[in-house]
């Protein structure tokens, strides 16, 4: 089934998130920016990465796991959450994280008939990296939709992770990359708010 976007999610205090896309979108990277605004909100944290020989344009995603408690085991198998995809051929690779209640935010441009690949959950279709090319950030995609989940998963009340916890993490980075980062992030927050006020 394809909705436009947000519906209801039951986040416990263990949230499963795949992050998943192409080598040279940053999904390593993003993940690693997700556990480390975690562990700031003082989260148990752990981040997998699965990725080709051909790490360079190949298929590659990466799991993240928050919980309360410490985690056991830090793969989504058949388990997750929330499913991020910006690309047809990591989404082809990683979806069997999804199961009945998974929720996916799958790219509107880049990947083709997700409902095909995608049998179980609901399936929400969003502009990631429409976006960042509308505004010259191509190769930030991945943290515009970290922005985006980050409100997602603010808006269910579930988890404490804030803003502040994000911008300690970018505040650790070299000035170079901290101000596309940042706008990347607000970029994601917005296309967000606006999803949610235009299906109000």
């Amino acid at each position: 089934m394809v909705v436009d976007i947000k519906q209801n999610i039951d986040l416990s205090m263990k949230v499963k998130i795949r992050f998943s896309g192409r080598g040279g979108q940053g999904i390593k990277f993003v993940g690693s920016v997700l556990v480390k605004a975690a562990m700031e909100a003082n989260y148990y944290a752990t981040l997998a990465i699965d990725y080709t020989p051909s790490v360079r344009g190949g298929p590659i995603f990466c799991d993240v796991i928050l919980s309360t408690e410490p985690i056991s085991y830090p793969f989504c198998d058949e388990d997750g959450d929330v499913f991020v995809a910006i690309d047809q051929q990591g989404i082809e690779r990683s979806s069997d994280c999804v199961y009945e209640n998974t929720i996916s935010f799958i790219d509107a441009n880049t990947v083709a008939n997700p409902e095909e690949i995608i049998q179980k959950g609901k399936i929400f279709r969003v502009p990631i990296t429409k976006l960042a090319d509308e505004n010259n950030l191509t190769k930030s995609a991945n943290i515009i939709s970290l922005g985006f989940l980050s409100d997602y998963l603010q808006n269910k009340n579930d988890i404490e992770l804030k803003d502040e916890h994000y911008s300690k993490v970018f505040n650790t980075m070299p000035e170079r990359t901290r101000k596309n980062n940042l706008l990347s992030f607000e970029l994601g927050k917005t296309l967000f708010r606006d999803f949610k006020e235009s299906l109000a």
